[in-house]
């Protein structure tokens, strides 16, 4: 996936990496949001089942402040829009935002600060968003979930209207990915000031407060600013949030925790604290993962100072995995690997895909596992 001019084209690669031209038009699939007179930004692309693909991101509308957004579409699994999806295959979320809530720091010109689309697919069909919206009008430092029918519609279920926004401890609140429990739960990840979280919603969209004790989990690293970016959640419902933090001294380092199911500490990760992960000198960022065969944690990133992406993995004790690449992070003097990353796959075995930029375009590469 990626951007072209103000719409984006899909594409699919065969398994050996060539574009696969059965898929759209020679093996792409243009589309847009809200037509090609606003631009449509997208963010991720998700498999729903063998014959649905869902394209989220958002738009951006003209204006000052400039108005984002979340929009999401679903295409058939040879490429072409979905028409039987809300309207005309596209979704896009515009409701007002709810009065009471804390206004923050305004960080709308901030280019280092972009909006994103997580999902999560329940097993009925409906499909459950969060926006991280920190730092884009018109929902700037807001949460925000919304659930869908399997119909592309909001789901009245959900809050009474299909939507919540919420902020975390008072504080400007960035919700950046989310999974659904066995129980139907939800649980989100994201940052509140200069901390990260987790929460739990109910399948009604209310907090749930035996989670933690008030329906969220704060993570925080003396003497910085942490940015979670991924969450995953284990076969044995343990929660794993990744991300960055940044110190005093502006060094950006990796950071990987657990937690047990009910948000107490998970003292079989790294002995109960969270793990760091760094190459000496330099500032390096995660920004995605997922989970292998084996339960371990593989994370994806780059090392900012060079912009060269790079790959790692955690064992499920907590510690990095010594026999992967050089101390548990793949080898950024590869010539070929991406200058950033922005996804992660995990194929049968081990294998690992990454997705992102290569010199400003969009590109793929696959790591052996």
């Amino acid at each position: 996936m990626l951007r072209d001019g103000r719409d984006f084209k899909l594409f699919r690669l065969q398994k050996d990496g060539l574009i696969d031209t059965s898929f759209g038009a020679n093996g792409y699939s243009q589309w847009g949001f809200a037509g090609s007179e606003i631009d449509s930004i997208p963010t991720g692309i998700t498999e729903l089942s063998a014959d649905k693909l869902l394209v989220t991101g958002y738009i951006q509308e003209d204006g000052l402040p400039l108005r984002h957004y979340p929009a999401i579409a679903r295409f058939n699994a040879g490429g072409s829009i979905d028409l039987t999806f809300a309207q005309n295959g596209v979704f896009i979320f515009k409701e007002p935002l709810t009065a009471d809530l804390n206004p923050t720091d305004d960080q709308s010109n901030n280019p280092n600060v972009s909006a994103s689309l997580s999902i999560a697919a329940r097993a009925d069909g409906r499909i459950l968003l969060a926006y991280n919206s920190r730092g884009r009008s018109p929902y700037r430092d807001q949460g925000l979930l919304i659930q869908l029918t399997p119909e592309g519609q909001l789901d009245n279920r959900f809050n009474l209207q299909g939507y919540t926004f919420f902020q975390i401890d008072q504080q400007s609140t960035a919700s950046v990915d989310l999974r659904i429990r066995a129980n139907g739960n939800i649980l989100v990840a994201g940052n509140s000031g200069n901390q990260g979280f987790v929460a739990e919603f109910n399948e009604t969209g209310a907090l749930n407060p035996a989670f933690a004790g008030k329906g969220f989990y704060l993570f925080k690293i003396d003497g910085g600013t942490l940015r979670l970016s991924a969450l995953l959640l284990q076969a044995d419902d343990k929660p794993v949030v990744v991300g960055s933090f940044t110190t005093s001294g502006s060094t950006v380092r990796g950071y990987v925790n657990r937690l047990m199911p009910d948000a107490s500490r998970d003292a079989s990760f790294n002995l109960g604290n969270s793990l760091i992960v760094e190459r000496p000198f330099l500032s390096l960022q995660l920004n995605c993962a997922e989970l292998d065969s084996e339960q371990a944690i593989v994370t994806a990133g780059e090392l900012n100072t060079r912009a060269l992406s790079l790959a790692g993995r955690v064992t499920p004790q907590g510690l990095m995995d010594l026999e992967f690449g050089e101390d548990g992070l793949t080898d950024t003097s590869t010539e070929g690997i991406l200058n950033f990353t922005t996804s992660i796959a995990i194929q049968p075995l081990r294998q690992i895909v990454l997705a992102g930029e290569h010199h400003s375009s969009a590109a793929v590469i696959r790591h052996h596992g």
